[in-house]
């Protein structure tokens, strides 16, 4: 009876898993060995033609196919608003803060500035009048004579409107020579930006004015100036100072025209706009950094493209710092794979490792562009964490030659090679295959750039595992005969060489099995690694049900920075108005649910610890009927007909024009034509200020229910509350749970992956143990350094599944090869061959991504932290803790097989 028929069901499967995966890569060592350069040339040749797919390379840019799930109300709201809205606005800030901000110098460099931004003009010609936000003026002086017409004409006990009291032929006359002009909310308004009146004011007159003007004047824009004001105080009830002034500027948005790939930036957070309004923008920004030549306050200032400037500009300006890394860790992989003499140092070889990870990371990039799928910006680290896994290859195959290259010295090259890749290939393909299908598994999240950054880490992954068996063996066999051949390192013949007997002992080894011999291996080394053990999981379990699911944008806003210093002040002086929202309603029946409307206004207003500001059509317009037509359209419903010329002249009033910019029709508004169809219509709100998930979420769903109870019956029944935060609210909501459902399917598939190429349950059981513990470990740790659960974490907690099982997989695997002594020696041994590997390894990726600690931008600091934790927990565990446990209760080693009988009389 054979070996084979003598064992149970799992036996024979891990019998048959060891017997023919070390027959594959035996036969793969032998081929490539044979035959070095013919495989270099067909991996360069594939490198070459995967790089073909960069001509559908694709960089997404577009913040709404970036950080938001694609299937969500808000992604649906989003297009119809863009598709229905032909014009928005962005708006350009200015924020002078004081004592008091209330003084005519204050107000003479308010002056300064807006003439300065009026007048202002790029370097390709574009004007603020070509991107302003237009609405019509109106003409003061003339209204005021109508208004003295009227008074002599008249004796009605009301306010004159020129749209109702006058001939529409005339009225429209005058208002079709009216030009539009760029809209600017601005206190000085209140003297029509005349210089010669605001150069002469006083104190007083200022005071005089501000508390004395008229809510409702003529001009038909939004007049109260007060909300322009922070830190405002009063004695009397009337205004005395102001803490802080701000002066707005609106640039146009024409949403058809705008491109996203031309617009946008890298780190995929820019808004949408035209390329001269980021032109202009610019120039804008310009104004204000120089603007301390004549403002003496502090002021404060933001442009529409701030944010996505500043975010962008911190990704990526720590290039320099990267690439430093990168030189370290070159200096680092010659230290660790050379000896040290002219012969025996492999500097040509640690290149070639370096550059089977460059070539791993175009050909997936090139194989995911060919297949469609998009760049995004965190794919940034990508190269980094590459590095780290492609070293660690590198170390475990230079481990394993050392190892028995002196046992095998008289066998030919191919023949070592195929005895090497015995043991590495099976090890390194267990540490890939997990790595691999811990990436599928987080490709299937519905969070867009994640599961992009996934498809790209999972492909490279695949690339470095195929590379480092076939390139980087290759080259070892080129760098191997060159050794035997006694050449240095360019290749020149060196006579009479004898290698120095310093470079011939490999010190690492021979600390490992002194410390693990008498320190950890001891019995009270191994209950103070329990211990530990036990102490960082308590503390880990408590803190990771602190940790939070949070992100904020701001944290992509370096604190020195205009925008942060811009964000700080507007909170301070400005704290009841936070973001911008609106509640859009479709091409209803507008004549029947007027009540309908009416009522979910009410709704927002009578949110009052949640909105603020609330600017709505629907009272106004009602008025206007009544006023003018003595007709309650609450309790009366119009007909379609005198709804459209009731609501024709309601928008050409001087009072009320300002809500043209609340409606889009289906065709051109025109004065004395009764109002097209609606397509859309608008009603602005602020949110007061949110920080936190535990806040905004339930905000968010309180704000978008009242729509979802509109019960409107007729048209076609759309309507949404939609603000842009919501991309960042709704990533938040679900952020947490798509963490949970990752790393619980990506643990299974690691342990599946485990039993199949290990094939030893046992092992397999304790080497998820410790994935398991170091997950916890990360996830309380990061809580503790102050990480939340967002986006940049979830990606950088996908990638630690792939980090900590290599660790531990690697001692296991290696232990279950060792076939003599007691647990505790082959343990020993386990850690004196592989284990310097593993931490060498461990310690390549800290330092490939070390340098991303010392970056500005929030996702490389974060990045850090999170593969910090990994490196430092996941060799705990691996290389401190298992070989602990496999020394007290490892499993037998792999049973005897003839596969390689010539390799098993050499090495025994």
């Amino acid at each position: 009876m054979t070996d084979s028929e003598k064992l149970n069901i799992f036996q024979k499967f891990t019998y048959t898993v060891v017997k023919y995966t070390e027959l594959f890569f035996y036969k793969l060592g032998l081929k490539v060995g044979t035959n070095p350069k013919r495989t270099i040339l067909l991996c360069w040749i594939f490198v070459i033609i995967s790089s073909l797919g960069f001509l559908r390379f694709r960089q997404e840019k577009n913040p709404l196919k970036l950080w938001v799930p694609p299937y969500t109300t808000f992604i649906r709201d989003s297009e119809w608003l863009m598709s229905t809205v032909e014009r928005g606005f962005r708006v350009q800030s200015l924020i002078i803060t004081g004592d008091d901000v209330l003084t005519p110098e204050v107000f003479k460099n308010l002056l300064e500035v807006h003439e300065q931004v009026r007048s202002s003009i790029t370097a390709d010609h574009v004007t603020w009048n070509d991107v302003c936000f237009k609405i019509p003026k109106v003409d003061k002086q003339l209204i005021k004579l109508f208004e003295n017409v009227n008074k002599t004409q008249s004796t009605k006990e009301k306010e004159f409107d020129p749209s109702v009291e006058l001939n529409p032929g005339l009225y429209c006359s005058f208002i079709e020579v009216m030009k539009d002009e760029c809209f600017e909310r601005s206190i000085l308004e209140l003297w029509d930006f005349d210089r010669s009146k605001i150069e002469s004011l006083t104190k007083s007159d200022i005071l005089n004015v501000i508390n004395n003007y008229n809510v409702d004047s003529i001009m038909g824009r939004m007049k109260n100036y007060r909300e322009l004001l922070g830190n405002i105080q009063y004695e009397n009830g009337t205004i005395v100072k102001a803490g802080a002034i701000t002066n707005t500027w609106w640039v146009n948005i024409n949403f058809s025209t705008v491109d996203m790939d031309k617009v946008g930036n890298m780190a995929g957070t820019a808004d949408w706009a035209s390329e001269e309004s980021l032109s202009w923008e610019l120039k804008f920004l310009e104004i204000m950094e120089n603007a301390s030549k004549f403002i003496k306050n502090n002021y404060y200032y933001e442009a529409g493209r701030s944010f996505g400037d500043i975010s962008n500009s911190t990704m990526f300006q720590d290039i320099h710092k990267l690439i430093l890394g990168v030189f370290i860790m070159v200096v680092y992989v010659q230290l660790v794979i050379s000896k040290f003499n002219y012969v025996e140092a492999r500097v040509i070889l640690g290149f070639l490792g370096l550059l089977t990870i460059g070539m791993s990371f175009i050909v997936g990039c090139g194989l995911c562009s060919l297949f469609g799928v998009f760049y995004g910006p965190v794919h940034t680290s990508l190269p980094f964490l590459l590095m780290g896994l492609g070293v660690d290859d590198m170390f475990v195959i230079l481990a394993c030659w050392n190892e028995m290259d002196e046992k095998t010295r008289h066998l030919t090259i191919p023949e070592r090679i195929g005895i090497m890749l015995k043991h590495a290939g099976v090890s390194i393909t267990v540490t890939s295959i997990t790595d691999v299908v811990a990436f599928i598994i987080g490709s299937s999240t519905i969070l867009p750039c994640l599961q992009s950054f996934c498809i790209y880490a999972g492909f490279s992954v695949l690339m470095i595992y195929v590379f480092s068996m076939t390139f980087f063996t290759a080259c070892l066999v080129l760098d191997q005969e060159r050794i035997d051949a006694g050449k240095n390192i360019i290749c020149v013949q060196q006579k009479k060489f004898v290698p120095n007997q310093c470079s011939q002992i490999n010190y690492t080894n021979k600390v490992f099995k002194a410390v693990y011999s008498k320190v950890i291996f001891t019995l009270p080394g191994k209950l103070v690694v329990i211990l530990i053990t036990i102490i960082c999981l308590g503390f880990s379990i408590e803190s990771s049900f602190k940790l939070e699911k949070h992100f904020d944008p701001n944290w992509f806003v370096p604190e020195e920075t205009h925008l942060a210093k811009y964000i700080e002040v507007k909170r301070q002086f400005y704290p009841s108005y936070g973001f911008n929202a609106g509640l859009y309603l479709g091409s209803i029946n507008y004549t029947h649910e007027i009540n309908n409307i009416k009522r979910m206004v009410d709704d927002l207003e009578a949110m009052t610890n949640i909105t603020t500001n609330v600017i709505s059509w629907v009272d106004p317009f009602r008025d206007f009927v009544f006023d003018n037509y003595h007709h309650d359209i609450y309790n009366e419903s119009l007909d379609e007909d005198r709804f459209n010329i009731f609501l024709s002249k309601f928008l050409f009033s001087p009072r009320t024009a300002l809500y043209q910019a609340n409606f889009q029709f289906e065709r051109k508004l025109e004065c004395g034509v009764p109002a097209p169809t609606i397509q859309m219509s608008s009603i602005e709100f602020n949110f007061k200020h949110f920080t936190h998930p535990r806040e905004f979420i339930p905000v968010m769903h309180q704000v978008r229910n009242i729509p979802n109870t509109s019960n409107f019956t007729t048209g076609d029944k759309f309507s949404t509350v939609w603000s842009k935060i919501f991309a960042t609210w709704i990533t938040d909501e679900v952020i947490d749970i798509e963490v949970i459902r990752n790393l619980q399917l990506a643990l299974a598939c690691v342990m599946g992956c485990t039993i199949l190429l290990i094939a030893d349950w046992q092992v397999c059981f304790w080497i998820f143990v410790c994935v398991l513990i170091t997950m916890v470990n990360v996830c309380g740790f990061m809580q503790r350094w102050g990480l939340t659960i967002d986006l940049v974490s979830c990606i950088g907690l996908e990638l630690a599944i792939g980090l900590c099982v290599d660790y531990a997989a690697h001692i296991g695997h290696t232990f279950l090869t060792v076939r003599s002594g007691s647990r505790t020696e082959r343990a020993l041994e386990t850690v004196s061959t592989i284990g310097s590997a593993v931490l060498y390894g461990g310690l390549s990726t800290l330092i490939g991504v070390f340098m991303l600690s010392q970056s500005d931008a929030y996702t490389f600091r974060a990045f850090f932290k999170i593969f910090f934790l990994v490196i430092l927990f996941g060799l705990f565990h691996g290389v401190v803790l298992l070989p602990v446990i496999l020394s007290w209760i490892g499993s037998k080693p792999y049973r005897r097989h003839n596969l390689i009988p010539q390799m098993e009389t050499e090495m025994t």
